[in-house]
């Protein structure tokens, strides 16, 4: 069950990154902001890829489903 939880806090927190992405994107142009939104964005992508898999690989291992 601890699992779930801290797979399924990974993906929201990997959710309100790519938020946040979408959010600086908007703003101008330069070399350190470019740096910045791809930072974002692969950590976004990389959070929410490990939360899913931590949530989806720790279901079955769940006795409380049955």
């Amino acid at each position: 069950m601890k699992n779930i939880k801290i797979g399924t806090t990974l993906i929201i927190i990997g959710n309100i990154l790519y938020i946040t992405y979408i959010y600086f994107s908007k703003s101008g142009s330069s070399n350190f902001g470019d740096f910045f939104n791809g930072l974002l964005l692969g950590l976004s992508i990389g959070i929410n890829l490990i939360g899913i898999i931590l949530t989806v690989a720790s279901i079955p291992k769940n006795d409380n489903w049955k």
